[in-house]
């Protein structure tokens, strides 16, 4: 499985009046289940809770990468959303989160998990992509960032 293979536009969301964590991840959970790809919405909204309960997936410069694998997901996804900043949602150097890349796999994908983590994570050391995701204001300007 590949990262751009496992993006779906249709999901993505552009929302300033997202403002805490509970609201970024209820609206991403939402998008999901109105694109059928969950099975049951509370449920997998519940996993993805459990699993940033244990620690925080953002990781710097305003980026998140939360991410579940669960029994109520359909298929996977990888989702994206920019938000206002996330007072309640902290990178590791402490900055707000705004910008979610969401990787959501079925519960018996445990090994491409690790991966699809890795290679986003490394993608998104990039300064430039970065800075670029920041400004784009439409999926499209993310597909074509992520294809580079």
């Amino acid at each position: 499985m590949k990262i751009f293979d496992l993006i779906d536009k249709n999901t993505f969301i552009f929302d300033e009046t997202i403002s805490t964590k509970s609201k970024l991840f209820n609206s991403l959970t939402e998008i999901l289940d109105e694109h059928g790809y969950l099975k049951n919405r509370k449920k997998f909204l519940k996993d993805l809770l459990k699993r940033e309960s244990i620690v925080s997936t953002g990781i710097e410069d305003g980026f998140g990468i939360p991410h579940a694998q669960s029994k109520y997901i359909n298929k996977p996804i990888i989702t994206f959303a920019k938000t206002s900043k996330i007072s309640d949602y902290k990178a590791l150097d402490d900055s707000e989160i705004n910008i979610v890349f969401l990787i959501a796999l079925p519960k018996i994908a445990q090994a491409s998990h690790l991966d699809l983590l890795s290679e986003l994570a490394r993608l998104l050391m990039n300064p430039d992509l970065r800075h670029d995701i920041k400004n784009a204001e439409q999926a499209d300007e993310i597909l074509d960032i992520l294809s580079v």
